[in-house]
Order: structure tokens, then C-alpha cells, then sequence
């Protein structure tokens, strides 16, 4: 499980309220593979991650660009890794159901991947934005 802490404040309002929900929906995918909830649970929980992730990404994205943040592609591409990540993740999900293998696929992929982004790369983004306000 992921725990919110200010470390992991970029210094934005909307996306650090964006990182706060992102983190309750992988801890929410976390807490269903790991009480075994059902197939169904998972799928759908991993269906809301997908959907969210992609517009957290767009927001994110259309901030580096307003603030024409020199790293902008690089990141970018980070971010469309982890969109293809979490999809194959899914895709997983749905043909071989909540194995213990699964779960810690999940948790490595979602909660390692999820907390060093924060902490380095978009640490990166909120620095370069409160240096040029």
C-alpha cells in the first residue's frame, strides 16, 4: 500500500490532488488482489486506474507544456510506458485472474513505478514550475 506524504508534493494543487486519488486506486487494486475479490473486482478497479491514468497524464502533460518544460518529451514518453504497462497488467488480469503472481506484478509495476515517478520526475516538474512563478 501507498501512503501519501507532503514528500510527494510537487507543489501543484491539481495534480497533487490527482496523485492522491491515483494513489487510492492502486491501493484499491492492491487491497482487491490481495483479499482475492474476484476477477471481476480487480478488472473493474484496473479499468477505472486505466482511464484515470490517461487523464492524469494529459493534465500533467498540458502543464509542462504551459510551462514549456524543457524534459517535456522525455517525460512524456515515461508516462506513455506506464499507460502500456498498466494495460498489458490488465489485459493479464483478465486472462489469468488474481494469482498470487499477479499481485506482485501489480504492486511492483503500479507501487514502485507510482512512487519514484513522483519523487523524481515530477519533483523535477514542480521545481521548474515554482522557479519560473
Amino acid at each position: 500500500m501507498i501512503k501519501w506524504t507532503e514528500s510527494l508534493s510537487i507543489g501543484n494543487e491539481t495534480i497533487d490532488s490527482q496523485h492522491k486519488e491515483l494513489i487510492q486506486k492502486i491501493n484499491d487494486v492492491l487491497e482487491a488482489c490481495n483479499r482475492q475479490q474476484g476477477k471481476e473486482k480487480v478488472v473493474e478497479v484496473m479499468q477505472f486506474l486505466k482511464d484515470y491514468t490517461v487523464k492524469h497524464f494529459k493534465d500533467e502533460e498540458n502543464l509542462m507544456k504551459k510551462y514549456q518544460y524543457p524534459m517535456y518529451e522525455e517525460h512524456k514518453k515515461i508516462h506513455e510506458d506506464l499507460v502500456k504497462k498498466v494495460e498489458d497488467l490488465d489485459e493479464r488480469i483478465k486472462r489469468e485472474g488474481v494469482s498470487l503472481s499477479v499481485v506482485m506484478t501489480v504492486n511492483k509495476t503500479l507501487v514502485d513505478w507510482f512512487v519514484n515517478h513522483i519523487s523524481k520526475e515530477d519533483k523535477k516538474v514542480g521545481e521548474y514550475i515554482k522557479n519560473r512563478k
